[in-house]
Formats: C-alpha cells, structure tokens, sequence
C-alpha cells in the first residue's frame, strides 16, 4: 500500500533481485529466456531498456525500406545518448528494486561499462556485480570500451571479420557518435561472418532470432569511448563476478584475462570471483538454464 506521502513502503528481504544490463544495440529482450529460468528457480529478475532501446528504440523508415545509403547518413536521437544517461537510469532502476531487497547488478558486453560505473557511484546499494563477458576498464592505458577492444589482448586467437562482408555499417565520428548495423541483410557471407564472430555455436536460424528480437540496427557510440574506470574504493568494495564464455570471439579469451587480472591488481582484497560457460558473446541466450544455474548459485 502507498504511504500518505505517495511513497511506497520500505520492503526487505532476503532473496536478491537480479536487475540486468544489455550490451550494443541490443535491448531487454536479449535477458528474456534467463529471466525465464530464474523465475523457475524463484528468483526475481528486471531487464532494463537503457534510453533509446527497447520500445524507445527510433528505428528510421529508410532502414525499414534498405535504404542503406540513407539509412548511414541520416541523423539519429541516439546520438545525444551519454554514459551518464545510461548510468543514471539504471541508478534509479537499482533504487527502486532495492526497497525488495539485495541486488544483483548483471552487465553484458558493452553492459559492463554502464554497471561498472554504476557501482562507482552507488556500492552501498549492490549485493554484487557480475560481468557476463562485459567490459572492466580499470587501468590509465585502457580506459574505456574502445580503448580495450584496441589492446593486443583483444585480437588474441578470434577471428577477424571480412570488412567487405559484415553487418556493420561504421562507427561515424564522435561528433555524430553513432554506430549502425544492417540487421535486415541478407548477404549471406555477411551473415556467415557475424555469426562466427558473435554465436558460432548457433545456427543460421538461431543466429536471425537473435537479430529480429534481441539487437536493433543502430546505437549511440559515446558510451564505447567514455573514461569508464571502476575505482578501488567504491565499485572495490563489491563482491564481484566474472563470467567467462570459452566460444566468445567478441571479447576473446586474453581480452578477458587482462581485465580480470587488471582489476585485481586494483583490488587484491577483493578480486573477482571467475566463472565459465561454454557459449558464445551473443549465443549465450542459448544457453539460459545454464547460465540461470550459475547466477542462482551467486546468489
């Protein structure tokens, strides 16, 4: 019931509530089978849209249409979107779940930048922090997404993808600060390589469910190059996880170690606690009653 102020209540108890964090154009969808197979194990779950995703997603008509030409070089809302807008939404998403108890703070990919600052900001309201092969920046030399991606760490042992034949439309400029994808392709080496990159343990089939219900077509770029540093002193103070995925061509295996290793330097009191699942960056939706099993035991 709501107090008199309007306010509700302050509710607690003991069981946690995993409150999950998508990664580059991709939306809440993408946590839904998960969500599913924790509500079977009993747990709560609230996958969060971060502005301009979702159904607040702007998906432009000349896309609809393929017009690619226009599709790349017409404006977008996503743009404007800034780090500090994603992590001050999902401040007031871990707020408000928090008056039911703990929080568990999962990020994927490009995710792990948004909950990291998270944690930076508000580790008195986390239980814990699990990374689902997310990006960690914790070092001056790597200080952000892009800035890791570009490491020797990074192109370690994956496969690199034929520029003539991808999905990806570009990264423009900062000034602009967007990135597209052409989802709705049907190049089928284009194709080929995406699914190799991203879920190579998927097929075609499953690769194109992904597109059509968990990724949308363009995503703003500032998040990619923000100073996204976790700091010993708060986002430290947090049990944290890290989640492996051994078929990840994304974030590779030493990509993933130097991170891991990174970050424990900047808190040997606390390192991370380090799991594996055998999937892919993407085809990890694969794999929810897995990956459900894990979270429920970091619970």
């Amino acid at each position: 019931m709501p107090e008199p102020d309007g306010q509700l209540s302050e509710i607690s108890t003991t069981a946690p509530t995993f409150v999950f964090v998508h990664g580059l154009t991709s939306n809440s969808f993408f946590w839904t089978p998960v969500v599913r197979e924790l509500a079977l194990l009993g747990h709560r779950s609230l996958p969060v849209d971060l502005p301009g995703h979702g159904l607040d997603a702007s998906i432009p008509l000349s896309y609809q249409a393929q017009d690619i030409a226009a599709f790349t070089t017409g404006p977008s809302p996503m743009a404007a979107i800034t780090v500090q807008d994603n992590v001050t939404h999902v401040i007031d998403a871990v707020r408000q779940v928090r008056r039911h108890g703990p929080v568990i703070l999962v990020g994927h990919s490009l995710g792990g930048i948004t909950i990291g600052l998270v944690g930076n900001a508000i580790p008195e309201a986390i239980h814990r922090i699990v990374y689902l092969s997310a990006f960690c920046p914790s070092t001056p030399d790597a200080p952000s997404a892009m800035a890791l991606s570009q490491t020797p760490e990074a192109l370690k042992d994956v496969p690199i993808p034929n520029p003539d034949h991808s999905l990806f439309l570009g990264m423009e400029p900062v000034s602009r600060g967007l990135i597209r994808f052409n989802l709705r392709s049907a190049d089928p080496e284009a194709l080929e390589d995406f699914r190799v990159t991203n879920m190579p343990e998927a097929t075609l089939e499953q690769m194109l469910l992904v597109l059509n219900f968990g990724m949308q077509p363009e995503d703003g770029a500032q998040t990619n190059f923000a100073d996204a540093r976790v700091e010993a002193d708060t986002w430290g103070r947090i049990p944290h996880s890290y989640i492996r995925l051994t078929r990840d061509n994304v974030i590779s295996a030493a990509l993933a170690t130097k991170m891991i290793d990174d970050a424990d330097h900047l808190t040997p009191g606390n390192p991370f606690d380090v799991h594996s699942l055998e999937a892919g960056h993407a085809g990890v939706m694969f794999r929810a009653r897995e990956l459900a099993a894990l979270l429920d035991q970091l619970a």
